[in-house]
């Protein structure tokens, strides 16, 4: 009984490390994307929400199509920016894939998750060449990830993400980058491109339905190991660097996130108030 107990203690904490924070993050995202698109509907009517979802859009759908081919899924349909005012869809991708092949079941995991992916990246990009010494920060942030060993308590996470959000916000943020116009193109970009780095509903639903397969491998690996008397942590060297890079890019994600929720809140508020005489309820 205490072999059983420690493996799935073992399974759940790697399972907990690799996969919660990752659907933690994108439903964090999820909720201030919601919040930036109903304010803006709300304001400018539903035609509104294009200006930040003619770029953001695509991305969310290109992520769900790179997987696709990557896990050999067959596009049936696809629009990367066909908004539809009735149904408030603004894009899809329409896949089909044999439920009895394991490598297609693992990928639906990926496929669901992969505007995440694709989009933090896009992030990382605009980040690292517009943002005047954003390469330097980013190697410091990843550096502070990367030195926690597995098995650290999580208020070094949490210490470790608090520090990344500062550092990212004090470096975007300064009097130097407001008279720079890459400064300006990457506020309005990355504001489009946040606000699409999400997991909908389906999305998510669609990445849970993939988990069991995902899971399996590393459930048998853990149970090899600790028959030969090894702990499952030496087998997982470079968690914590893999884990510093995924949430370093998710913690950019969420403050752009939120940061493009406030501008565009602000705005909007500044319009509705004009037009209605009361202030703006970004939850409805």
């Amino acid at each position: 009984m205490e072999f059983i107990k420690d493996y799935l203690l073992a399974t759940l904490g790697q399972m907990a490390s690799l996969f919660l924070g990752i659907f933690i993050f994108g439903l964090l995202i999820q909720f201030i994307s919601q919040m930036s698109f109903k304010s803006l509907a709300n304001t400018f009517g539903v035609g509104g929400t294009y200006v930040v979802a003619w770029l953001g859009t695509p991305v969310h759908e290109f992520g769900h199509a790179l997987f696709c081919l990557i896990f050999n899924h067959r596009i049936a349909d696809m629009k990367v920016f066909a908004p539809d005012p009735n149904t408030g869809t603004l894009g899809y991708v329409y896949h089909k894939w044999n439920p009895k092949n394991p490598y297609h079941v693992i990928g639906n995991f990926f496929i669901g998750i992969g505007p995440m992916i694709l989009g933090c990246g896009v992030l990382f990009g605009l980040f690292y060449f517009l943002i005047p010494g954003g390469s330097g920060v980013w190697s410091n942030i990843t550096e502070d990830f990367t030195s926690i060993e597995s098995g650290t308590a999580i208020a070094a996470y949490l210490s470790i993400f608090w520090d990344a959000a500062l550092s990212i916000i004090k470096l975007i943020f300064t009097v130097a980058n407001l008279s720079t116009w890459q400064f300006w193109v990457f506020l309005y970009l990355s504001i489009c491109v946040a606000s699409n780095v999400r997991l909908s509903w389906a999305d998510f639903k669609g990445s849970l339905s993939a988990v069991g397969c995902v899971i399996l491998p590393f459930m048998i690996l853990t149970l090899i190991l600790m028959l030969a008397g090894q702990a499952s942590d030496t087998f997982y060297p470079y968690t914590a660097s893999v884990l510093g890079i995924i949430y370093s890019l998710l913690i950019l994600a969420l403050i752009l996130a939120l940061m493009g929720f406030l501008v565009i809140y602000a705005f909007s508020n500044i319009i509705f108030w004009l037009k209605y005489r009361h202030m703006l309820n970004p939850f409805r």
